[in-house]
């Protein structure tokens, strides 16, 4: 009987061991020194496979889910990892126990039908994206040949068309503290996703070139041209967080972000989303229970980014100040508002014109005679 692992190395696999003081992960070698495989989880398990001699032992679709989860999953965004991890309990529970070789087209139909019967049509097409995306990982690591899925036809969904107005947004703003009413009022002049609007940092602001941002998602290098509006928000953003540690001292910092956590001063971290929807969720429900909105005309963090869309002057303006590589994208989700549009002229005369025209011409010609 072997030597039990410890708590650290139980859950890795076969080889791999995880050294707590240099906090990096090793491949143990039998007549060579370890081998190092990175400090990062994912790191680790995608170097760990890399090795010829080291093959995936890959008996059911959980074995894959596993190795998804632990080696590309967490390289995606935090909040994309986090909806992974939820939607992998589900397909776990339908397929987890299937052999990858004999899962087809017909099994993905039964369960998105199935997800939508249960009251849940939109995240069952989530949960198959992701469970689509580990096949085709699935054919790169040699597992099975091709991706069972092609041309699969998902739930229908219909695009949120919540449009916020002015009123409303001023109206949230009257309960909000004011560093949230920056952040809204920088939102609706950048358009920026959550994600990015909590990153930002005075790292990003120059008074020269204005504001300069690589989109997490698109990795689209954007700059936002110098303006006044945007100066006067950064200002007072800086006014408000840009002064931290002891109250003695007093010092500036020299880098500090935009929208930061106030729960221990010395730290410099970002506002975390559980941060903001706290703070976003009390400010609207004080504005709700005070009856100046109505349930109806309750709006969401995202929306922001849609009404920013809606505001600009055409499709052109909004693709380019939202960073999308699509602009498909940008018209059928983004805009939400009106369109102005030139009406046409008329190319021929309707019948009413050519009977004032012939008048006129008649008159013409009698003054010409006299």
């Amino acid at each position: 009987m072997g030597r039990k692992r410890s708590p650290e190395n139980e859950n890795l696999p076969r080889g791999m061991i995880f050294n707590k003081k240099a906090q990096t992960y090793y491949l143990r070698g039998k007549d060579q020194k370890d081998i190092r495989l990175g400090k990062s989880i994912n790191e680790a398990f995608r170097n760990y496979y890399a090795y010829a001699e080291i093959n995936f032992e890959c008996r059911t679709i959980s074995d894959l889910i596993d190795r998804y989860l632990k080696e590309i999953s967490p390289t995606k965004a935090e909040t994309t990892h986090k909806s992974n991890l939820s939607a992998a309990k589900h397909l776990i529970k339908r397929f987890g126990h299937m052999n990858p070789l004999m899962l087809r087209a017909r099994h993905a139909y039964q369960y998105l039908d199935l997800r939508a019967r249960e009251g849940a049509p939109i995240r069952a097409n989530r949960e198959f994206a992701l469970l689509s995306c580990i096949m085709t990982h699935a054919v790169r690591w040699g597992i099975i040949d091709s991706a069972p899925f092609h041309g699969i036809i998902r739930n229908p969904e219909k695009p949120r068309d919540k449009l916020v107005t002015n009123e409303e947004v001023a109206i949230f703003c009257k309960y909000c503290p004011r560093w949230l009413q920056l952040y809204v009022e920088l939102k609706l002049a950048t358009g920026l996703r959550q994600t990015d609007m909590l990153k930002l940092s005075s790292k990003d602001w120059n008074d020269n070139h204005g504001l300069r941002v690589q989109t997490s998602k698109t990795k689209n290098r954007m700059q936002f041209a110098y303006c006044e509006h945007l100066a006067l928000i950064i200002a007072e953003l800086k006014e408000i967080n840009g002064y931290r540690g002891k109250e003695k001292s007093k010092a500036p910092l020299i880098h500090w972000y935009f929208f930061a956590s106030h729960a221990n001063a010395r730290l410099e971290k970002p506002l975390t989303p559980d941060g903001l929807r706290t703070a976003w969720n009390k400010a609207m429900l004080e504005a709700i229970s005070n009856g100046e909105l109505d349930k109806a005309q309750r709006f969401q963090e995202r929306d922001l980014r849609a009404k920013a869309a809606s505001d600009c002057k055409n499709i052109n303006q909004a693709f380019e100040l939202l960073g999308h590589s699509n602009i498909s994208t940008t018209k059928r989700i983004y805009r939400r508002g009106y369109s102005e549009v030139d009406t046409l002229a008329p190319q021929t005369e309707t019948k009413a014109e050519v009977k004032i025209n012939n008048g006129i011409k008649a008159k013409t010609k009698r003054k010409t005679k006299h």
